[in-house]
Protein backbone atom coordinates (compact mmCIF):
# COMPACT_ATOMS: atom_id res chain seq x y z
CA UNK A 1 0.00 0.00 0.00
CA UNK A 2 1.19 3.06 -0.92
CA UNK A 3 1.99 6.06 1.21
CA UNK A 4 -0.61 8.47 0.23
CA UNK A 5 -3.25 5.89 0.35
CA UNK A 6 -2.19 4.97 3.48
CA UNK A 7 -2.68 8.70 4.91
CA UNK A 8 -5.91 9.11 2.95
CA UNK A 9 -7.42 5.67 4.67
CA UNK A 10 -5.83 7.23 8.24
CA UNK A 11 -7.57 10.30 7.75
CA UNK A 12 -10.75 9.15 6.35
CA UNK A 13 -11.31 5.71 6.32
CA UNK A 14 -12.25 5.54 9.65
CA UNK A 15 -16.12 7.19 9.08
CA UNK A 16 -15.85 5.49 5.52
CA UNK A 17 -15.89 2.41 7.47
CA UNK A 18 -18.80 3.49 9.39
CA UNK A 19 -20.62 4.87 6.57
CA UNK A 20 -20.57 0.52 5.41
CA UNK A 21 -21.61 -0.25 9.02
CA UNK A 22 -25.07 1.87 8.55
CA UNK A 23 -26.22 -0.62 5.85
CA UNK A 24 -25.00 -3.91 7.29
CA UNK A 25 -27.72 -6.38 8.63
CA UNK A 26 -24.96 -6.85 11.81
CA UNK A 27 -21.82 -6.46 12.45
CA UNK A 28 -19.41 -8.95 14.99
CA UNK A 29 -16.82 -7.72 16.76
CA UNK A 30 -14.23 -9.30 18.93
CA UNK A 31 -15.25 -8.01 23.18
CA UNK A 32 -13.37 -5.46 24.01
CA UNK A 33 -14.58 -4.59 27.15
CA UNK A 34 -15.88 -1.02 26.15
CA UNK A 35 -20.02 -0.76 27.39
CA UNK A 36 -22.33 -0.05 23.85
CA UNK A 37 -24.76 2.29 24.39
CA UNK A 38 -27.72 1.47 23.35
CA UNK A 39 -30.57 3.93 22.67
CA UNK A 40 -34.53 3.28 22.32
CA UNK A 41 -36.07 1.33 19.59
CA UNK A 42 -37.55 3.34 16.99
CA UNK A 43 -41.64 3.73 16.64
CA UNK A 44 -43.34 2.28 14.12
CA UNK A 45 -42.15 3.74 10.69
CA UNK A 46 -44.11 4.18 7.17
CA UNK A 47 -42.81 3.52 4.03
CA UNK A 48 -42.83 6.90 1.74
CA UNK A 49 -42.01 5.57 -1.93
CA UNK A 50 -40.31 2.44 -0.67
CA UNK A 51 -38.21 3.94 1.72
CA UNK A 52 -38.36 3.95 5.53
CA UNK A 53 -39.17 6.60 8.02
CA UNK A 54 -38.50 6.13 11.41
CA UNK A 55 -38.82 9.09 14.27
CA UNK A 56 -36.51 7.43 16.57
CA UNK A 57 -33.65 5.45 15.93
CA UNK A 58 -31.69 2.89 17.74
CA UNK A 59 -28.30 3.20 17.93
CA UNK A 60 -25.46 0.86 18.54
CA UNK A 61 -21.22 2.01 19.37
CA UNK A 62 -19.25 -0.64 18.88
CA UNK A 63 -15.48 -0.54 18.48
CA UNK A 64 -14.73 0.15 14.35
CA UNK A 65 -11.32 -1.12 13.23
CA UNK A 66 -8.68 1.86 13.15
CA UNK A 67 -7.72 0.50 9.15
CA UNK A 68 -10.00 -1.00 5.70
CA UNK A 69 -7.90 -3.62 4.75
CA UNK A 70 -8.38 -7.32 5.53
CA UNK A 71 -6.51 -7.91 8.57
CA UNK A 72 -8.56 -5.06 10.53
CA UNK A 73 -11.54 -4.83 9.07
CA UNK A 74 -12.86 -7.76 11.73
CA UNK A 75 -16.57 -7.09 11.05
CA UNK A 76 -19.18 -8.81 8.88
CA UNK A 77 -20.93 -7.03 6.18
CA UNK A 78 -23.44 -8.18 5.04
CA UNK A 79 -24.67 -6.40 2.59
CA UNK A 80 -25.32 -8.40 -0.38
CA UNK A 81 -23.53 -5.46 -3.17
CA UNK A 82 -20.92 -2.92 -1.95
CA UNK A 83 -18.49 -0.47 -3.74
CA UNK A 84 -16.40 2.60 -2.88
CA UNK A 85 -14.96 4.62 -5.09
CA UNK A 86 -12.68 7.08 -5.11
CA UNK A 87 -14.36 10.25 -6.20
CA UNK A 88 -11.23 12.22 -7.69
CA UNK A 89 -9.57 8.81 -9.36
CA UNK A 90 -12.26 6.66 -9.53
CA UNK A 91 -9.49 4.08 -7.79
CA UNK A 92 -11.74 1.20 -6.10
CA UNK A 93 -11.06 1.44 -2.55
CA UNK A 94 -13.40 -1.69 -1.56
CA UNK A 95 -16.01 -4.14 -3.31
CA UNK A 96 -18.33 -6.57 -2.63
CA UNK A 97 -20.32 -8.55 -5.43
CA UNK A 98 -19.89 -4.87 -7.23
CA UNK A 99 -21.09 -6.57 -10.74
CA UNK A 100 -23.67 -8.54 -9.40
CA UNK A 101 -27.16 -6.93 -10.91
CA UNK A 102 -29.63 -6.44 -8.38
CA UNK A 103 -33.15 -4.15 -8.05
CA UNK A 104 -32.50 -0.91 -7.82
CA UNK A 105 -35.67 -0.04 -5.67
CA UNK A 106 -35.97 4.04 -5.44
CA UNK A 107 -32.35 4.63 -5.89
CA UNK A 108 -34.07 4.14 -9.84
CA UNK A 109 -35.31 7.81 -9.18
CA UNK A 110 -31.48 9.05 -9.69
CA UNK A 111 -31.95 8.09 -13.54
CA UNK A 112 -35.48 8.97 -13.79
CA UNK A 113 -34.00 13.07 -12.64
CA UNK A 114 -31.99 12.63 -15.22
CA UNK A 115 -34.15 12.14 -18.14
CA UNK A 116 -36.50 14.84 -16.30
CA UNK A 117 -33.62 17.54 -16.49
CA UNK A 118 -33.16 16.23 -20.45
CA UNK A 119 -37.28 17.31 -20.84
CA UNK A 120 -38.73 20.68 -21.48
CA UNK A 121 -40.72 21.02 -18.28
CA UNK A 122 -41.57 24.14 -16.66
CA UNK A 123 -41.21 23.64 -12.92
CA UNK A 124 -43.38 26.53 -11.94
CA UNK A 125 -46.13 24.73 -14.01
CA UNK A 126 -49.27 23.41 -11.47
CA UNK A 127 -50.86 19.81 -11.54
CA UNK A 128 -53.56 17.33 -10.27
CA UNK A 129 -52.60 14.30 -8.48
CA UNK A 130 -54.65 11.49 -10.44
CA UNK A 131 -55.22 8.68 -9.11
CA UNK A 132 -52.90 6.43 -11.46
CA UNK A 133 -50.39 8.54 -10.17
CA UNK A 134 -50.64 7.56 -6.38
CA UNK A 135 -49.27 4.05 -5.82
CA UNK A 136 -47.04 2.74 -3.11
CA UNK A 137 -46.77 6.19 -1.32
CA UNK A 138 -47.76 7.89 1.96
CA UNK A 139 -50.55 10.41 2.44
CA UNK A 140 -47.90 13.45 1.67
CA UNK A 141 -49.78 14.14 -1.57
CA UNK A 142 -53.16 12.84 -2.85
CA UNK A 143 -55.17 12.36 -5.44
CA UNK A 144 -57.13 15.69 -6.09
CA UNK A 145 -54.23 17.31 -5.20
CA UNK A 146 -52.37 20.39 -6.85
CA UNK A 147 -48.86 20.93 -6.54
CA UNK A 148 -46.06 23.04 -8.56
CA UNK A 149 -43.40 20.57 -10.70
CA UNK A 150 -41.25 21.84 -8.70
CA UNK A 151 -42.61 20.82 -5.40
CA UNK A 152 -43.21 17.24 -6.93
CA UNK A 153 -39.54 17.27 -7.76
CA UNK A 154 -38.67 18.13 -4.32
CA UNK A 155 -41.06 15.77 -2.91
CA UNK A 156 -39.89 12.90 -5.32
CA UNK A 157 -36.18 12.93 -4.42
CA UNK A 158 -36.33 14.24 -0.67
CA UNK A 159 -39.00 12.28 0.74
CA UNK A 160 -38.81 9.36 -2.59
CA UNK A 161 -42.82 10.00 -3.39
CA UNK A 162 -43.67 7.70 -6.36
CA UNK A 163 -46.88 9.81 -7.06
CA UNK A 164 -44.46 12.91 -7.33
CA UNK A 165 -42.09 10.68 -9.48
CA UNK A 166 -45.39 9.16 -11.76
CA UNK A 167 -46.72 12.92 -11.74
CA UNK A 168 -43.72 14.50 -13.56
CA UNK A 169 -43.33 11.60 -15.80
CA UNK A 170 -46.85 12.25 -16.74
CA UNK A 171 -46.54 16.30 -17.35
CA UNK A 172 -43.36 15.64 -19.26
CA UNK A 173 -45.85 14.85 -22.16
CA UNK A 174 -44.21 10.79 -22.38
CA UNK A 175 -46.02 7.66 -21.99
CA UNK A 176 -44.47 5.49 -19.18
CA UNK A 177 -43.14 3.06 -21.42
CA UNK A 178 -41.85 6.21 -23.52
CA UNK A 179 -40.61 7.65 -20.26
CA UNK A 180 -38.50 4.14 -19.53
CA UNK A 181 -37.25 4.28 -23.52
CA UNK A 182 -35.38 7.29 -22.56
CA UNK A 183 -34.32 6.23 -19.00
CA UNK A 184 -32.54 2.79 -20.84
CA UNK A 185 -31.53 4.96 -24.17
CA UNK A 186 -29.50 7.04 -21.33
CA UNK A 187 -28.33 4.19 -19.67
CA UNK A 188 -26.49 3.06 -23.15
CA UNK A 189 -25.18 6.97 -23.81
CA UNK A 190 -23.90 6.71 -19.99
CA UNK A 191 -22.40 3.48 -20.94
CA UNK A 192 -24.12 1.93 -17.70
CA UNK A 193 -23.71 -1.32 -19.33
CA UNK A 194 -26.07 -3.30 -16.56
CA UNK A 195 -28.93 -0.97 -16.20
CA UNK A 196 -32.00 -1.34 -16.84
CA UNK A 197 -35.59 0.20 -16.46
CA UNK A 198 -39.26 -0.50 -17.28
CA UNK A 199 -40.76 2.51 -14.89
CA UNK A 200 -39.84 5.57 -13.32
CA UNK A 201 -40.44 4.95 -9.19
CA UNK A 202 -38.37 2.45 -8.71
CA UNK A 203 -41.04 -0.36 -7.39
CA UNK A 204 -40.63 -2.93 -9.94
CA UNK A 205 -38.20 -5.03 -9.41
CA UNK A 206 -37.44 -5.18 -13.04
CA UNK A 207 -35.05 -2.25 -12.62
CA UNK A 208 -31.76 -3.25 -12.10
CA UNK A 209 -28.08 -2.32 -12.04
CA UNK A 210 -25.08 -3.37 -10.58
CA UNK A 211 -23.09 -1.18 -7.44
CA UNK A 212 -20.42 -0.27 -9.88
CA UNK A 213 -22.87 0.91 -12.62
CA UNK A 214 -24.83 2.84 -9.57
CA UNK A 215 -21.77 4.74 -8.99
CA UNK A 216 -21.03 5.85 -12.09
CA UNK A 217 -24.92 6.86 -12.22
CA UNK A 218 -24.83 8.61 -8.92
CA UNK A 219 -21.26 11.11 -9.90
CA UNK A 220 -23.00 12.20 -13.28
CA UNK A 221 -26.49 12.73 -11.51
CA UNK A 222 -24.76 14.83 -8.73
CA UNK A 223 -22.84 16.98 -11.46
CA UNK A 224 -26.31 18.41 -12.12
CA UNK A 225 -27.07 21.25 -9.43
CA UNK A 226 -30.46 20.56 -9.30
CA UNK A 227 -30.21 17.29 -8.50
CA UNK A 228 -27.24 18.27 -6.22
CA UNK A 229 -29.23 20.78 -4.39
CA UNK A 230 -32.35 18.72 -3.99
CA UNK A 231 -30.34 15.38 -2.37
CA UNK A 232 -29.08 17.71 0.01
CA UNK A 233 -32.17 18.87 1.51
CA UNK A 234 -32.82 17.11 5.20
CA UNK A 235 -36.42 18.71 5.62
CA UNK A 236 -38.72 20.21 2.88
CA UNK A 237 -42.18 22.18 3.09
CA UNK A 238 -44.46 21.04 0.25
CA UNK A 239 -47.73 22.79 -0.01
CA UNK A 240 -51.02 21.95 -1.81
CA UNK A 241 -52.65 24.78 -3.56
CA UNK A 242 -55.72 25.84 -1.82
CA UNK A 243 -54.53 24.28 0.98
CA UNK A 244 -54.01 26.46 4.44
CA UNK A 245 -51.01 24.54 5.97
CA UNK A 246 -47.88 23.28 3.95
CA UNK A 247 -46.62 19.50 5.14
CA UNK A 248 -43.35 18.61 6.65
CA UNK A 249 -41.04 15.99 4.32
CA UNK A 250 -38.37 14.00 5.68
CA UNK A 251 -35.37 13.16 3.75
CA UNK A 252 -35.09 9.32 3.11
CA UNK A 253 -31.49 10.00 4.48
CA UNK A 254 -30.88 9.06 7.34
CA UNK A 255 -27.40 10.82 7.37
CA UNK A 256 -29.31 14.31 6.52
CA UNK A 257 -31.48 13.94 8.75
CA UNK A 258 -29.04 13.83 11.66
CA UNK A 259 -31.47 9.99 12.81
CA UNK A 260 -27.80 8.32 11.90
CA UNK A 261 -25.34 10.71 14.12
CA UNK A 262 -22.14 11.80 11.86
CA UNK A 263 -19.27 14.30 11.78
CA UNK A 264 -20.60 15.06 8.41
CA UNK A 265 -22.37 18.53 7.11
CA UNK A 266 -25.05 18.79 5.19
CA UNK A 267 -22.87 19.89 2.66
CA UNK A 268 -20.65 16.96 2.58
CA UNK A 269 -23.35 14.29 2.02
CA UNK A 270 -25.39 13.91 -1.39
CA UNK A 271 -26.95 10.61 -1.94
CA UNK A 272 -30.40 8.48 -2.71
CA UNK A 273 -31.91 5.33 -0.76
CA UNK A 274 -34.25 2.91 -1.57
CA UNK A 275 -36.05 -0.02 -0.40
CA UNK A 276 -38.65 -2.81 -2.20
CA UNK A 277 -38.79 -6.57 -0.66
CA UNK A 278 -36.95 -7.82 -3.51
CA UNK A 279 -33.91 -5.02 -3.14
CA UNK A 280 -33.60 -5.11 0.80
CA UNK A 281 -32.51 -1.47 1.54
CA UNK A 282 -30.10 0.29 -0.69
CA UNK A 283 -28.03 3.59 -0.75
CA UNK A 284 -26.08 5.31 -3.14
CA UNK A 285 -24.16 8.29 -1.41
CA UNK A 286 -21.25 10.33 -2.28
CA UNK A 287 -19.63 11.64 0.82
CA UNK A 288 -16.22 14.26 1.69
CA UNK A 289 -14.44 15.03 4.50
CA UNK A 290 -13.14 18.53 5.52
CA UNK A 291 -10.21 17.83 3.67
CA UNK A 292 -12.03 17.93 0.43
CA UNK A 293 -11.58 13.92 0.17
CA UNK A 294 -14.47 12.39 -1.26
CA UNK A 295 -15.76 9.07 -2.27
CA UNK A 296 -19.02 7.45 -3.33
CA UNK A 297 -20.45 4.41 -1.78
CA UNK A 298 -23.30 2.68 -2.66
CA UNK A 299 -24.68 -0.13 -0.85
CA UNK A 300 -27.38 -2.87 -1.86
CA UNK A 301 -29.49 -5.62 -0.04
CA UNK A 302 -28.80 -4.80 3.37
CA UNK A 303 -31.34 -6.61 5.28
CA UNK A 304 -32.21 -4.09 8.00
CA UNK A 305 -32.65 -0.55 7.99
CA UNK A 306 -33.00 -0.14 12.07
CA UNK A 307 -29.58 -1.44 12.83
CA UNK A 308 -27.14 1.48 12.52
CA UNK A 309 -23.01 1.66 13.46
CA UNK A 310 -21.33 4.24 14.22
CA UNK A 311 -17.85 5.52 15.19
CA UNK A 312 -17.34 8.64 17.25
CA UNK A 313 -14.01 9.91 17.08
Amino acid sequence: MSKKLFDFISSFGMMLVGVFLLFANTVSFSPTGRQWLKLPVSNPRQLIGGDAIAENLPVLRPTVPLQKNKNNFVGVLTAQSVIVVDNKTEAVLFEKNSDAIRPLASVTKLMSALVLLDLPIQWSTTTEIFETDDVGSSHIINAGEKFTADDLWHVGLIGSSNSAINALVRISGLTPTQFAARMNRKARDLQLTSAHFVEATGLDADNIASVRDVAKLLKIALQKDKILQTVQIGEYYIHPLGKDKPRRVWSTDWLLTKWVPSNFTVSQIAGKTGFINESGYNFAVHLSDNNGHAVRVIVFGASTNENRFIYEY
